[in-house]
């Protein structure tokens, strides 16, 4: 009678965990770059529920009865690196990576995806796909959230100000005509391998052999020379739709399985004050 309780606790946690990782989406719908997380239930095992009863000349025989569920758990959210929608700004220091033409995986049926690079706080490598970028005060490319975007050398870019071009294969044009630093594009054929940092920064934790690799050659991975948009920025590939329908969902299984557990409660209250007063 008590193992209902465990099932129907643990789907209220799994759904409470769920709704927060849909609320994290909703929230960032308006984040450049942002990848939706996606959650995923998995059951715990199953317990085999079996009666001994009593056979000839005193054996005891094991009778199956059936299989009894321990209830489900969230795992964490798994980012989906789907291409978000490109809206044009018009901004010099805006760009967008074009992941659609990558050519697809055939071991993996997918197309990876390309990134910039950055350096965090801790002054190690991470990688970004939100390509809002600005200028500081010193003339470096940085993020919005002020850390510096990598040149092919991975060193810090120096523009001098916002007055620049670049070409489609990320190589910097300056204001006075002369040729600056190639920005740092990696690309990776296994993007699940990423995790998030906050600030829209991503950590590789895969293999070190199988980290991004400085895309040298795009016409070679790609079949064109063009994979970058200036003046463009990759919106968030968080559909508000579907995610308000799914928020729906999971609060009315937290609610179901919140009824469950209140069942459970008025039976064990008529077993305390009814049947054991008999």
């Amino acid at each position: 009678m008590f193992r209902g309780l465990y099932t129907a606790t643990s789907g209220m946690m799994a759904n409470n965990r769920n709704q927060q990782i849909l609320t994290n989406n909703l929230s960032n719908a308006n984040t450049p770059g942002f990848k939706e997380d996606k959650a995923v239930l998995r059951a715990f095992p199953d317990q085999l529920i079996v009666a001994i009863e009593n056979g000839k000349k005193g054996t005891i025989v094991p009778q199956n009865i059936g299989s009894l569920t321990t209830g489900v758990y969230t795992q964490e959210g798994i980012p989906s690196f789907l291409q978000g929608p490109l809206r044009e700004t018009g901004n010099s220091t805006d760009m967008a990576l074009l992941d659609e033409l990558l050519p697809l995986n055939t071991d993996t049926q997918q197309k990876g995806s390309m990134v910039f690079a950055v350096t965090a706080e801790n002054g190690e490598m991470r990688y970004t796909k939100n390509g809002s970028f600005a200028v500081n005060t010193e003339g470096f490319l940085t993020t919005s959230d002020g850390f510096p975007v990598l040149g092919e050398n991975q060193q810090p870019i120096q523009v001098g100000s916002a007055d620049f071009t670049v070409q489609d294969n990320g190589q910097l044009i300056l204001a006075d005509g002369t040729q600056g630093d190639r920005l740092w594009i990696g690309h990776t054929d296994n993007p699940q391998q990423f995790v998030k940092e906050g600030q829209n920064l991503l950590r590789w934790t895969g293999d070190a052999e199988a980290a991004p690799q400085f895309i040298d050659n795009v016409a070679r991975l790609a079949g064109t020379n063009s994979f970058l948009k200036q003046g463009f920025i990759e919106q968030s590939n968080v559909d508000l739709t579907k995610t308000m329908t799914d928020m729906m969902t999971t609060y009315r299984g937290f609610e179901s399985n919140q009824k469950v557990i209140q069942a459970y409660d008025r039976s064990m209250e008529k077993a305390v004050n009814e049947i054991g007063r008999v």
